[in-house]
Protein backbone atom coordinates (compact mmCIF):
# COMPACT_ATOMS: atom_id res chain seq x y z
CA UNK A 1 0.00 0.00 0.00
CA UNK A 2 1.17 3.17 -0.62
CA UNK A 3 1.03 6.39 1.41
CA UNK A 4 -1.78 7.94 -0.11
CA UNK A 5 -4.12 5.07 0.26
CA UNK A 6 -2.81 4.57 3.99
CA UNK A 7 -3.57 8.30 4.70
CA UNK A 8 -7.24 7.58 2.77
CA UNK A 9 -7.98 4.64 4.98
CA UNK A 10 -6.91 6.81 7.95
CA UNK A 11 -8.90 9.45 7.46
CA UNK A 12 -12.02 7.43 6.94
CA UNK A 13 -11.12 5.74 10.05
CA UNK A 14 -10.88 9.10 11.86
CA UNK A 15 -14.22 10.28 10.35
CA UNK A 16 -16.02 7.19 11.40
CA UNK A 17 -14.37 7.44 15.04
CA UNK A 18 -15.81 10.90 15.47
CA UNK A 19 -18.93 10.21 13.92
CA UNK A 20 -19.43 7.37 16.84
CA UNK A 21 -18.19 9.99 19.21
CA UNK A 22 -20.92 12.16 18.23
CA UNK A 23 -23.68 9.82 18.10
CA UNK A 24 -22.39 8.50 21.86
CA UNK A 25 -22.45 12.37 23.26
CA UNK A 26 -25.93 12.89 21.70
CA UNK A 27 -27.52 9.53 23.08
CA UNK A 28 -25.72 11.34 26.67
CA UNK A 29 -27.28 14.27 26.16
CA UNK A 30 -30.72 12.69 25.23
CA UNK A 31 -30.21 10.61 28.39
CA UNK A 32 -29.50 13.46 30.88
CA UNK A 33 -31.88 15.86 29.36
CA UNK A 34 -34.88 12.71 29.72
CA UNK A 35 -34.08 12.44 33.39
CA UNK A 36 -33.86 15.49 34.86
CA UNK A 37 -37.00 16.14 32.32
CA UNK A 38 -38.75 13.53 34.33
CA UNK A 39 -37.46 14.14 37.62
CA UNK A 40 -38.41 17.51 37.26
CA UNK A 41 -41.85 16.56 35.99
CA UNK A 42 -42.17 14.16 38.84
CA UNK A 43 -40.81 16.17 41.45
CA UNK A 44 -43.88 16.79 43.75
CA UNK A 45 -45.15 12.61 43.84
CA UNK A 46 -41.14 11.65 44.42
CA UNK A 47 -41.52 14.23 47.27
CA UNK A 48 -45.20 12.88 48.44
CA UNK A 49 -43.77 9.37 48.00
CA UNK A 50 -40.78 9.88 50.29
CA UNK A 51 -42.86 11.58 52.77
CA UNK A 52 -45.43 9.28 53.49
CA UNK A 53 -44.49 5.64 52.88
CA UNK A 54 -43.14 5.21 56.16
CA UNK A 55 -40.55 2.47 56.82
CA UNK A 56 -42.66 1.09 59.72
CA UNK A 57 -44.96 -0.06 57.53
CA UNK A 58 -43.35 -1.56 55.01
CA UNK A 59 -41.94 -5.62 54.84
CA UNK A 60 -40.25 -5.74 52.03
CA UNK A 61 -36.75 -4.93 52.09
CA UNK A 62 -36.19 -4.00 48.81
CA UNK A 63 -39.11 -1.22 48.96
CA UNK A 64 -37.29 0.25 52.27
CA UNK A 65 -34.08 0.90 49.82
CA UNK A 66 -36.24 1.79 47.36
CA UNK A 67 -37.68 4.43 49.82
CA UNK A 68 -34.10 5.20 51.03
CA UNK A 69 -32.33 5.72 47.96
CA UNK A 70 -35.93 7.97 46.85
CA UNK A 71 -34.91 9.97 49.96
CA UNK A 72 -31.33 10.19 49.57
CA UNK A 73 -32.15 12.26 46.15
CA UNK A 74 -34.70 14.12 46.65
CA UNK A 75 -32.05 15.16 49.35
CA UNK A 76 -29.38 16.03 46.71
CA UNK A 77 -32.51 17.36 44.22
CA UNK A 78 -33.48 19.47 47.25
CA UNK A 79 -30.16 20.75 47.98
CA UNK A 80 -29.13 21.51 44.15
CA UNK A 81 -32.85 23.33 44.21
CA UNK A 82 -31.75 25.69 46.30
CA UNK A 83 -28.17 26.03 45.17
CA UNK A 84 -30.14 26.87 41.80
CA UNK A 85 -32.45 29.31 43.32
CA UNK A 86 -29.38 31.18 44.97
CA UNK A 87 -27.43 31.29 42.38
CA UNK A 88 -30.19 33.02 40.20
CA UNK A 89 -30.54 35.56 42.40
CA UNK A 90 -27.28 36.30 43.46
CA UNK A 91 -27.02 36.68 39.44
CA UNK A 92 -29.29 40.20 39.82
CA UNK A 93 -30.19 39.29 35.81
CA UNK A 94 -33.84 39.40 35.37
CA UNK A 95 -33.72 36.26 32.79
CA UNK A 96 -31.79 34.09 35.20
CA UNK A 97 -34.72 34.82 38.13
CA UNK A 98 -37.37 34.36 35.83
CA UNK A 99 -35.76 30.99 34.84
CA UNK A 100 -35.99 30.07 38.46
CA UNK A 101 -39.45 31.12 38.57
CA UNK A 102 -40.47 29.27 36.02
CA UNK A 103 -38.91 26.14 36.67
CA UNK A 104 -40.51 26.60 40.05
CA UNK A 105 -44.20 26.91 39.10
CA UNK A 106 -43.91 24.36 36.25
CA UNK A 107 -42.41 21.87 38.79
CA UNK A 108 -41.68 22.67 42.64
CA UNK A 109 -44.55 24.61 43.56
CA UNK A 110 -47.76 23.41 45.32
CA UNK A 111 -50.22 24.86 43.28
CA UNK A 112 -49.93 22.81 39.21
CA UNK A 113 -50.27 25.56 36.72
CA UNK A 114 -50.43 25.18 32.80
CA UNK A 115 -47.76 26.67 30.67
CA UNK A 116 -50.26 29.66 29.61
CA UNK A 117 -50.92 30.10 33.15
CA UNK A 118 -47.20 30.34 33.57
CA UNK A 119 -46.01 32.25 30.96
CA UNK A 120 -49.15 34.62 31.66
CA UNK A 121 -48.02 34.92 35.36
CA UNK A 122 -44.48 35.68 34.29
CA UNK A 123 -45.73 37.94 31.53
CA UNK A 124 -43.49 36.20 28.88
CA UNK A 125 -44.76 34.17 25.37
CA UNK A 126 -44.76 30.66 26.11
CA UNK A 127 -41.64 30.23 23.40
CA UNK A 128 -39.67 32.45 25.66
CA UNK A 129 -41.29 29.88 28.97
CA UNK A 130 -39.72 26.99 26.92
CA UNK A 131 -36.35 28.44 26.62
CA UNK A 132 -36.37 29.20 29.75
CA UNK A 133 -37.37 25.76 31.00
CA UNK A 134 -34.68 24.20 28.60
CA UNK A 135 -32.16 26.31 30.23
CA UNK A 136 -33.14 25.82 33.46
CA UNK A 137 -32.92 21.93 32.77
CA UNK A 138 -29.71 22.06 31.49
CA UNK A 139 -28.44 23.94 34.71
CA UNK A 140 -30.12 21.84 36.74
CA UNK A 141 -28.30 18.70 34.77
CA UNK A 142 -24.99 20.63 35.74
CA UNK A 143 -25.64 20.84 39.04
CA UNK A 144 -27.28 17.26 39.65
CA UNK A 145 -24.49 15.50 37.51
CA UNK A 146 -21.85 17.64 38.40
CA UNK A 147 -18.82 16.99 35.53
CA UNK A 148 -20.95 14.19 33.81
CA UNK A 149 -23.30 16.97 32.21
CA UNK A 150 -20.39 19.37 31.26
CA UNK A 151 -19.63 18.34 27.66
CA UNK A 152 -22.25 16.14 26.97
CA UNK A 153 -25.21 19.32 27.10
CA UNK A 154 -25.16 20.66 23.86
CA UNK A 155 -26.80 23.96 23.98
CA UNK A 156 -29.23 23.86 21.31
CA UNK A 157 -32.92 23.98 21.73
CA UNK A 158 -34.95 21.33 22.54
CA UNK A 159 -38.37 22.04 23.39
CA UNK A 160 -40.02 18.91 25.19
Amino acid sequence: MNKEKIAEIARTAAIEVLDKKDKLFDEEFDARYHDVNLLMKNYRKLKVHYAHVSPETLEVSSICSIRNKTGLMMSHVDKMLTAYKALCQEAGNFDEIRRWKALYLRYIGEEKLSIDSIAERLNIDKRTFYRDINKAMEDMAVLLFGIEAIGTWKHTSRVR
